[in-house]
């Protein structure tokens, strides 16, 4: 057991406030709408130094196989362009299927403040937000610390209620000296965090012949902390086989200078896999991911392909008839209309088609087969109604493949036409 931060302070009169660090000029801060569930205390007792102890559970919690989940649900609002209004979840995962061990301490005798203590090193704390922009996570709690710049403050909205062991008045400070006694209620809020580290994978395959691995680099001189999320052709959460386990979403700690490259491990039989994925890290990283086929357990061949940093509305790249291209809808509202254009060397059109993707799903073909063209070369040209992300392999020396170069531009840029 950590103390998360030993600066960080909570309050809970009115409110429970989580602020492990200062708030910087690059966050971005949303309101906090009232939530579905209750914030709950759960005194514990006076410790050695006469100051009331707690376990904190942040809202409604569901216990797994081996793991709780915890969840806080309500809308936000905001300023930040992308994200002016949607919903948010607070989502707390610790291991064991009892109450929660999120430990807290009064701050001072007679204070309403508390900080966390005796949070156990594998419980995380993510904040999922879904607006008309897509699906964002944002970590906050890992290995014990409070991410840098993720803050998160909930006041009561209403008066909480207290249970338990009777204490007079019915506040946070009271609750936590009196072992068995609980405060609890609904809330409102703010939470702030860094914005701009959101890397993209268009394509990862695993099963049948195939393995994809996922490199983080952390090139910074902080810790960063990455929440990558991975989503099937149909839009919706994909487990996938690491060392670690297999979850549809995964939390990485880097150190300064740390990295991650891990590989899937789905065994080489049945049906290929595949889908796409999101990184959302709290300070700037290197993002790959590596495609790596095999031959009767042979290692035959490889690409890596750089994350994205942005979807976009328009893609330019060579083009033959077997090379693969790869595309996926991060809206979580939105459907996308996808024209596919094919371009001769000598500038001719050869063909043009069209698939839509409902909000985020993903799909991957071969140019030609895709346009019904038999023989060609030159370029694709992709344009869709709203941003999506897309990246394309080179086979036309197939089985042997390669990525190529990023195709994505910016959404002004003029296309030649038709």
């Amino acid at each position: 057991m950590n103390v998360v931060s030993r600066s960080s302070k909570c309050a809970l009169l009115a409110a429970l406030l989580l602020t492990p660090f200062a708030a910087q000029a690059s966050q971005v801060t949303l309101n906090l709408g009232q939530s579905a569930q209750n914030v709950t205390l759960a005194g514990t007792g006076a410790n050695g130094s006469g100051l009331g102890t707690y376990l904190v559970t942040l809202g409604t919690c569901t216990p797994g196989a081996s793991t709780t989940t915890c969840l806080i649900t309500g809308a936000f609002t905001s300023t930040t362009p992308g994200l002016t209004s949607g919903t948010y979840t607070v989502t707390t995962v610790y291991s064991g299927t009892g109450p929660s061990p999120l430990g807290a301490v009064q701050q001072s005798p007679g204070s309403n403040f508390f900080q966390f203590f005796n949070i156990p090193s594998d419980a995380t704390i993510n904040l999922t937000l879904v607006s008309s922009s897509g699906t964002l996570v944002v970590p906050i709690l890992a290995q014990s610390n409070f991410v840098n710049g993720a803050n998160l403050f909930f006041l009561y909205s209403g008066t909480p209620v207290c249970s338990g062991t009777p204490v007079a008045p019915c506040q946070v400070g009271t609750v936590g000296l009196a072992n068995g006694s609980v405060i609890t209620g609904l809330s409102t809020g703010t939470a702030q965090f860094n914005q701009g580290n959101t890397y993209y994978f268009s394509q990862f395959v695993f099963a049948e012949n195939w393995e994809s691995t996922l490199t983080l680099n952390n090139y910074s001189q902080q810790s960063v902390t990455c929440t990558t999320n991975f989503y099937g052709d149909n839009g919706a959460p994909l487990p996938v086989p690491f060392a670690q386990g297999t979850a549809t979403t995964r939390t990485d700690v880097l150190v300064s200078g740390g990295s991650i490259h891990d590989i899937t491990t789905a065994p080489h039989t049945g049906s290929v896999v595949q889908g796409w994925a999101q990184s959302t890290c709290t300070g700037p990283v290197q993002a790959s991911m590596l495609f790596r086929s095999y031959t009767n357990g042979v290692p035959l061949d490889e690409a890596g392909v750089n994350g994205e940093t942005a979807p976009t509305t328009v893609f330019a790249t060579f083009a033959q008839t077997a090379t693969g291209v790869a595309y996926a809808n991060p809206s979580t509202t939105q459907s996308a209309a996808i024209t596919f254009t094919v371009y001769s060397n000598a500038g001719a059109r050869l063909g043009s088609g069209s698939v839509v993707l409902g909000p985020l799903q993903h799909g991957a073909s071969n140019i030609g087969p895709l346009l019904g063209l038999t023989n060609f070369t030159g370029f694709v040209k992709i344009t869709s109604t709203i941003p999506i992300i897309s990246l394309s392999l080179n086979f036309e020396s197939a089985p042997v493949f390669s990525s190529l170069p990023p195709g994505d531009l910016p959404d002004t840029t003029l296309l030649v036409t038709p």
